[in-house]
């Protein structure tokens, strides 16, 4: 899939998410929407109509280009069908002489194990080299191919398409679940804030006392100025013309997901800047083991419930989040009571002393709070954060794909990737965190 429409996707579900864990909240609790609430549910309605519609017309396009491959394949294989100038018949994806058809018959010049040829390579050198015996195994490995099945032109070996393995990369977790506004450009971003309370209502003494009037409310303006977020990769043109599929598709999705993690991170240090100072600290890893017991006065439990109710009191308003790495997550879901139980299980199947659910393979609730676990927390000090997600603002553009032809000569192309990105904390009260200062 084209890398640029699946980050689209991936930004849409992340709104749905978001969108569908409102209503939920709202539903279980037996209430109608908050004000706030309700502003959230609309302006990320209108971010994901947005992606809708650019989803829509960039897979309309996607789709006329399978056509236009998908009829030049068909008219291909109908030219095959003709009859050969020494009058054999030819067939759709084979030749066909002396009533024998040699499709199906692997030459073996680019098997996975015990090949002397590298596929890329002989491309090079029959078209940069015009090498006859490059040119020959490809024609060989060539004709022993499906061609309706497979589409036209120089195929690689099927084993490479399957067996490419790319980086592992986990994507946007708490990039999506914040609020998501795009923006066009990198022009600053004026935040109004309210920086000071009237703070003069109180209680009439007697009927006679008057009315105590002020001029303590004040507004001030915070500025937000994105960045520019890329990055690129040098290819050999050779290596970019040659490759089928083509190599720059590989290379942008990998990019892509660099961009994706960067962007992440982002987030997530945003959110540990403006938690400020821990509401709990574990000094070593040693003492948030020893807090994983719900014995001891340090029970990693109540330092995430009290750390909660910190948001509450501050913000006036529920956490509804909490954001920890990946290992972080699975010494929660270890967590046991002095009888062996599982307080954190897979699920609940009823009444029990638990603390919340979850699964290695989909990140649970933790004393109501969402978990999302995330490669962007860094260690140490390592921070698991407590947050209200609607209160933090990922402002980013389009990401834009560019290809710089000859910047270092005709043989090398620069592929890369550009975005402007920006992230708010509308109020530091709205985060708060549990720091684990070092390893030991």
């Amino acid at each position: 899939m084209n890398p640029y429409l699946a980050s689209l996707r991936e930004k849409y579900e992340g709104l749905r998410t978001g969108i569908e864990g409102l209503q939920s909240r709202a539903a279980s609790e037996g209430r109608d929407l908050t004000e706030t609430e309700l502003t959230s549910v609309r302006e990320q309605g209108e971010q994901a109509r947005s992606l809708h519609t650019q989803i829509t017309e960039l897979t309309d396009i996607e789709a006329r280009h399978a056509d236009v491959a998908a009829l030049a394949a068909r008219l291909d294989a109908d030219r095959r069908d003709e009859p050969g100038p020494d009058g054999d018949e030819q067939t759709r994806g084979a030749v066909r002489v002396s009533g024998t058809t040699a499709v199906d018959r692997d030459p073996g010049h680019y098997r996975k194990n015990g090949s002397a040829h590298s596929f890329f390579g002989d491309l090079f050198h029959a078209r940069s080299l015009q090498d006859g015996e490059a040119t020959r195994r490809l024609v060989q490995h060539n004709r022993a191919l499906n061609m309706a099945d497979e589409g036209p032109g120089v195929v690689p070996p099927k084993w490479m398409g399957e067996e490419f393995a790319e980086i592992a990369r986990q994507q946007r977790r708490v990039a999506s679940a914040v609020r998501n506004i795009p923006i066009s450009n990198a022009a600053p971003i004026s935040m109004p804030r309210q920086s000071a309370a009237s703070g003069t209502v109180a209680e009439q003494t007697t009927e006679e006392t008057a009315t105590d009037f002020t001029d303590g409310w004040d507004s001030a303006v915070t500025t937000v100025s994105p960045k520019a977020t890329s990055g690129g990769q040098k290819v050999t043109r050779t290596l970019l013309e040659a490759s089928n599929p083509a190599v720059d598709q590989l290379i942008w999705s990998d990019l892509i997901g660099d961009y994706n993690g960067v962007v992440e991170a982002k987030v997530v240090a945003a959110m540990v800047t403006a938690a400020g100072s821990a509401t709990v600290t574990y000094a070593t890893e040693a003492a948030w083991t020893t807090g994983l017991d719900p014995a001891e006065a340090t029970y990693v439990g109540d330092a995430i419930l009290d750390t909660a109710i910190a948001v509450r009191n501050g913000r006036k308003m529920p956490a509804d989040v909490l954001v920890a790495s990946v290992t972080r997550y699975g010494s929660l879901l270890k967590i046991k009571d002095s009888t062996g139980r599982p307080l954190t299980p897979a699920d609940s199947g009823g009444a029990m002393n638990v603390i919340g659910r979850g699964e290695v393979a989909v990140d649970g609730r933790v004393h109501g709070l969402g978990v999302l676990a995330s490669d962007g927390v860094t260690q140490y000090p390592e921070s698991l954060l407590v947050a209200r997600a609607s209160d933090t603002i990922l402002f980013e553009s389009p990401v834009l794909r560019f290809r710089y032809d000859e910047p270092d000569g005709p043989e090398i192309i620069r592929l890369g990737v550009w975005a402007y990105t920006a992230v708010h904390v509308k109020y530091s009260a709205s985060v708060e965190r549990i720091a684990i200062t070092a390893a030991s």
